[in-house]
């Protein structure tokens, strides 16, 4: 749905895995669209480049997306499916947003569902301390996952 909405725009992918999610926002971007996304596996990035060969707008790199993403910023939409844990490489994706651009991160279970142990919630934690963003948590129809949305704010 948010990378149908990217009119002439880029989008970024943390975390291509076999290229299954990138083939799902390629099928629903615009024509005038790009996507960029980035793989740590070699093996798994060769084959969402393979899958992904025909769509001349996807560009898959293999390699560490915080190094690798910065040239092809900034960003319209960025879906971080990876383990992005620190506070400065989630500053640093920000960074790579334009104002008004999203960041999507998922596998994250409701808050209100979350066992109290006292343990950390860092995906939320990042977005919560990045005064850059607006954000906000969606939780999905079956209540036992959810993820987090954000928008950057006009500088």
């Amino acid at each position: 749905m948010l990378a149908a909405g990217c009119q002439r725009g880029v989008i970024a992918e943390l975390g291509t895995g076999a290229g299954i999610g990138a083939a799902w926002m390629t099928g629903a971007m615009p024509s005038d669209c790009m996507l960029v996304t980035a793989e740590v596996d070699a093996c798994l990035a060769g084959a969402a480049a393979r899958l992904l060969a025909a769509d001349p707008r996807v560009q898959v790199l293999t390699g560490d997306a915080r190094l690798l993403l910065g040239p092809h910023a900034p960003f319209d939409l960025i879906f971080a499916d990876c383990g992005v844990r620190d506070s400065a490489d989630f500053a640093n994706l920000t960074g790579m947003l334009k104002p008004g651009g999203r960041i999507v991160m998922d596998d994250l279970t409701p808050a209100a569902a979350r066992p109290q142990t006292g343990a950390a919630d860092v995906k939320r934690a990042l977005f919560a301390a990045e005064d850059r963003l607006v954000w906000t948590e969606v939780v999905l129809p079956d209540l036992e996952n959810s993820l987090l949305f954000g928008t950057r704010r006009a500088a």
